[in-house]
């Protein structure tokens, strides 16, 4: 992504303040047409002074007072045209901020698990800050000041040409010495730029990661470790923008130097025109404040041109996470069913997260409304890989999940994430009220289903000893809350939602013995009447399901009820003895899960 298309992109992103932009771009050109009024104004002034002799001065104002009024016009002109730029310049750049920073939020919130995996959030928050930060300069640095400064220098060259082409060679020189001395910076220091912005997400990166995980950091006694990793980070940035810095204060040194240098020409020259009366006096001091005009123009569109090139690789990620495509979208067709009935059934389904293994490997299974399907087996097995692709965190590469009938990939995503409640493995809770987290799935539920759905997660107890109750803040991801409290809370939420789908992922891992037993009475209530997939290492959780998996490698190797497994000596049968030591009898074996849980 070139210099320049980038400066045009930003340029598109004003969206619906487009006509907004055109009517500054219009001022703005006027604007700088009435700035080169003035310094024509003052050389006229000049002219008529000095063609006044001593008899005729009383008169002279009859002459000088014309061009003073049209001199004090076009300076008020100037200022409330500018008052209006400045003002309007700010309210788009700030609306647009703002409106493009939900977009990129949306946009990321759009991106499947599989993507949002390989980049850091803590990356994708500094691509979204500094993005943010530089269209907003971008945007109110070019409507205030750069369009005028360019449009400036074009109309520059014809005016000072019909005024005084020799002269005008001198200003039109230095245009080229600024121009070739910026481009070549550029060139210079482009692909140093990339590398420090690469170095910054590194550190922004590693520094989110430092303080999401205070808690290791301290334990381990990691503070140093880290404070080291940063440290060396930075010093990568600093290696890389030195040589940088360099080039720029050697631009700013030669533009000074060529600035000196063309106003000497211009006066030098200027006056050896005047001798040979091919130049007025007016007119050599309005080339003076020409060149005062286009020196400054130059010094800003060369501050600009800095500043963009070191603002560029900022926008080229922002850009780049934009132009992620999301694997996982609707169809054009995609549907809308409303509320299903929740027959699923997963047709020959293989999934892998590379080429060389797969997650989930031609599996098949259907479960009806009210019953219950069990996935068993170690870790790494595949049971949460495959109840993933149920809500299309991923999608399979071969093989078919359907609902009612229906693919799965031809319902519209939101549509069929409503209908399915998850309790992860992990609690996954907002730096937000009590309140707020259990009304994820259901944000318009009353304050009474709240309470109720607390009370059957067994959650109602230690809500109220919280200082604020429901509207107690949580913490980030819920720290000052127990494993097990925001386990409770996971599931308070998916039984708010009341959805015809559910996925239990470990749901009561986190829950002593007394506890769980209470909750899988709460929750056998919900789950019959719904279809329900368990992930549990905790064979008490899934005594009841209708049908259990044994899955190893992705693969379904043993499936049937808990009894029948158990009877089989097969893979479940020894899962049971590792996790409950030899039992003489299935009687036994009963009694000592339900002891144990």
């Amino acid at each position: 992504m070139g210099f320049f298309h980038i400066y045009y992109r930003a340029l598109k992103f004003l969206g619906s303040d487009q006509r907004l932009g055109w009517g500054l771009a219009f001022a703005n050109v006027v604007l700088a047409c009435a700035l080169f009024a003035e310094p024509i104004l003052f050389g006229k002034v000049i002219d008529v002074l000095t063609r006044v002799s001593i008899s005729s001065l009383p008169t002279t104002w009859d002459s000088v007072l014309p061009l003073l009024t049209i001199w004090i016009g076009f300076g008020l002109f100037t200022i409330a045209c500018s008052t209006v730029i400045a003002l309007f310049s700010d309210r788009l750049a700030h609306h647009r901020r703002h409106t493009v920073l939900r977009e990129y939020v949306e946009h990321v919130l759009h991106l499947p698990l599989a993507q949002l995996t390989k980049t850091h959030s803590g990356r994708l928050m500094k691509i979204m800050l500094q993005g943010t930060d530089t269209l907003w300069w971008l945007w109110l640095s070019f409507f205030r000041e750069n369009l005028g400064a360019i449009v400036s220098l074009i109309i520059l060259v014809p005016v000072a040409l019909y005024i005084n082409w020799r002269l005008a060679c001198v200003l039109i020189i230095l245009c080229l010495v600024f121009g070739f001395l910026t481009h070549f910076i550029l060139r210079k220091t482009q692909s140093l730029q990339q590398q420090i912005e690469s170095n910054h997400s590194d550190l922004a990166e590693l520094t989110s990661d430092t303080l999401s995980n205070i808690a290791l950091v301290q334990s381990f006694a990691r503070i140093q470790i880290e404070l080291r990793s940063l440290k060396k980070i930075s010093q990568r940035v600093l290696r890389v923008q030195f040589p940088v810095l360099y080039w720029w204060a050697a631009v700013t040194v030669l533009t000074r130097s060529a600035t000196t240098i063309s106003i000497l020409c211009i006066i030098v020259l200027g006056i050896w025109l005047f001798t040979q009366s091919l130049i007025t006096m007016g007119e050599i001091v309005s080339f003076v404040a020409f060149a005062g005009i286009i020196i400054s123009r130059l010094e800003q569109v060369v501050a600009f041109a800095n500043k963009l090139a070191t603002d560029a690789p900022r926008l080229r990620e922002f850009f780049e996470v934009l132009d992620t495509s999301p694997e996982i979208k609707d169809r054009h067709d995609a549907i809308d069913p409303g509320r299903v009935e929740g027959l699923v059934e997963f047709h020959q389904v293989s999934f892998s997260y590379n080429s060389q293994q797969k997650a989930v490997d031609h599996l098949s299974f259907a479960i009806k409304p009210g019953e219950t399907i069990a996935l068993v087996g170690a870790s790494g097995a595949g049971k949460s890989s495959a109840l993933s692709l149920l809500y299309r965190a991923f999608d399979p590469q071969s093989g078919f999940i359907t609902i009612d009938g229906i693919d799965i990939r031809d319902f519209q995503l939101s549509a069929l994430r409503r209908n399915i409640g998850v309790v992860f493995q992990e609690p996954l809770l907002f730096n937000r009220s009590i309140a707020d987290n259990i009304r994820i799935g259901s944000p318009d539920a009353s304050d009474d289903d709240v309470r109720q759905a607390c009370a059957r997660a067994q959650a109602l107890n230690f809500i109220e000893q919280q200082p604020d109750g429901f509207n107690t803040l949580i913490g980030e991801r819920g720290r000052t809350l127990s494993g097990g409290e925001r386990q409770r809370l996971s599931i308070a939420r998916v039984i708010l939602k009341d959805a015809p789908i559910l996925i239990l992922d470990e749901a009561t891992s986190a829950l002593d013995t007394s506890t769980e037993a209470s909750l899988l009475d709460a929750l056998a209530e919900v789950m019959h009447t719904r279809s329900t997939l368990v992930i549990a290492h905790r064979l008490s959780t899934i005594r009841q399901a209708n049908h259990i998996l044994v899955m190893d490698a992705g693969k379904v190797i043993e499936s049937g009820s808990f009894d029948t497994l158990y009877q089989k000596g097969g893979r479940f049968t020894e899962i049971i003895r590792q996790q409950y030591g030899l039992a003489a009898d299935m009687k036994k074996l009963v009694k000592n899960i339900e002891v144990k849980g």
